[in-house]
């Protein structure tokens, strides 16, 4: 039998894929001033130029959603933080054997979730500049993965 995710978790998912589409929808309906060049004579600009000036036509832009993705990648990582210590509290044992000694101090199980979340949001960073969709899935992909870890140790922390 499948047990439901605790509310704070299915709260914490619900509020970022809402949060993700909102914003999403704000920045596709907003154009900022600052990104139109004002051009008050005709001039002839050159690729070289242009790359200098920013103003190349082909530069991709950050996927909408990619933002909010990482807040809630970093929300979820940190209510696994918070779900294993718990867990831990309870008589719970660390099932990863990578994660077992990390776990025993909360400093050092913080820096390493820390440095992982940097890692996967550089690596993402990364990633949309040659391949906007893989990215977006990845985040997702990641998002999900860690809603499933958060949801299982609040399960066994109860």
């Amino acid at each position: 039998m499948i047990t439901p995710a605790p509310p704070v978790v299915s709260i914490a998912v619900f509020a970022a894929a809402l949060a993700t589409f909102n914003l999403a929808a704000a920045q596709e309906r907003s154009t900022p001033l600052a990104a139109a060049p004002v051009v008050t004579a005709p001039i002839e600009i050159h690729a070289p130029e242009m790359a200098a000036r920013g103003l190349e036509e082909n530069v991709p832009r950050r996927p909408n959603a990619l933002v909010p993705l990482y807040v809630s990648y970093a929300t979820l990582q940190a209510f696994d933080i918070h779900s294993t210590m718990r867990a831990l509290d309870r008589g719970a044992v660390e099932a990863n054997p990578l994660m077992t000694r990390v776990t025993a101090s909360p400093v050092s199980l913080v820096a390493v979730k820390v440095a992982s979340t940097a890692g996967v949001l550089y690596t993402t960073e990364r990633m949309w500049k040659h391949n906007r969709v893989a990215a977006v899935v990845f985040m997702v992909g990641a998002n999900s993965a860690m809603a499933w870890v958060v949801q299982h140790n609040y399960r066994l922390a109860r």
